[in-house]
């Protein structure tokens, strides 16, 4: 007959076993429960080390890449000249313009208090008794350069723009941005259209007879109505290159 001393001291050291096991239990958890907060935070900070990474080098190749396909820029002055409206005399603009891989802004305002008369491609002559534009690109689809003969080089470069103008012209009348809608009584900011730009380098240094600037603007009568309205499918604004500098390389480069 077993001793009852004898299993109760059994039955206290087991109870006592399973206790020290239970916190053995507990503080590995614990431990382990730390290292691996320690091990997540240390991910944590390595995946924000490496995201950094990648940002400075997008950062690098956008920098790069800028130096590398800005192959042609320019600006200044173009001055373009119209009869006035009874053809005694004439209106001399001196429009702004400035463009390279990334940006195009062309801007036109008559300083003349005089109507002049513009030869349009498709609505013939407009009779203009206010002019003011203002053209600036909001992409820039393609961008090509080419030889032009021997010496010099031409871009090519298209995309959207966005046209801020305020006209008045014979027999439209006033002429504003308004929305695509085609109602009359809400005004835009801006109208889109496409354009087409077309510039040469004749490599002879500062602009002369042999550099040419040709923007074409091509509306619709959806983005671009009250422009649509008065210049048609499309209408090249071009001029004698004035105090102006345009530079182009072979993108084949």
């Amino acid at each position: 007959m077993e001793n009852p001393k004898s299993n109760n001291l059994k039955r206290n050291s087991i109870f006592t076993i399973f206790v020290v096991i239970i916190f053995f239990l507990l503080g590995l958890i614990l431990f382990l429960n730390s290292n691996l907060n320690s091990a997540n935070k240390d991910i944590d900070n390595l995946n924000a080390e490496i995201e950094a990474l990648r940002l400075s080098a997008l950062e690098l190749k956008e920098r790069a890449e800028r130096v590398t396909n800005n192959f042609a820029s320019g600006g200044g002055t173009v001055v373009r000249i119209f009869e006035t409206e009874d053809s005694l005399d004439v209106v001399t603009f001196e429009d702004f313009f400035t463009f390279d891989r990334y940006h195009l802004n062309y801007r036109s305002e008559k300083k003349s208090e005089k109507s002049f008369n513009w030869d349009t491609k498709n609505r013939g002559r407009v009779v203009f008794n206010d002019f003011k534009f203002n053209l600036i690109a909001t992409t820039v689809d393609k961008y090509i350069s080419k030889p032009f003969d021997i010496n010099s080089n031409s871009i090519t470069m298209t995309g959207l723009a966005e046209v801020r103008f305020v006209m008045n012209a014979n027999p439209f009348g006033e002429l504003l941005p308004i929305s695509n809608t085609g109602d009359v009584s809400n005004q835009a900011e801006f109208e889109i259209l496409k354009y087409k730009l077309v510039a040469t380098d004749s490599g002879l240094g500062e602009a002369n007879k042999f550099d040419n600037f040709d923007l074409t603007i091509m509306p619709n009568s959806v983005e671009a109505p009250n422009l649509y309205k008065v210049f048609g499918e499309s209408e090249t604004i071009t001029g004698e290159l004035k105090l102006s500098e345009i530079t182009i390389e072979r993108s084949e480069r």
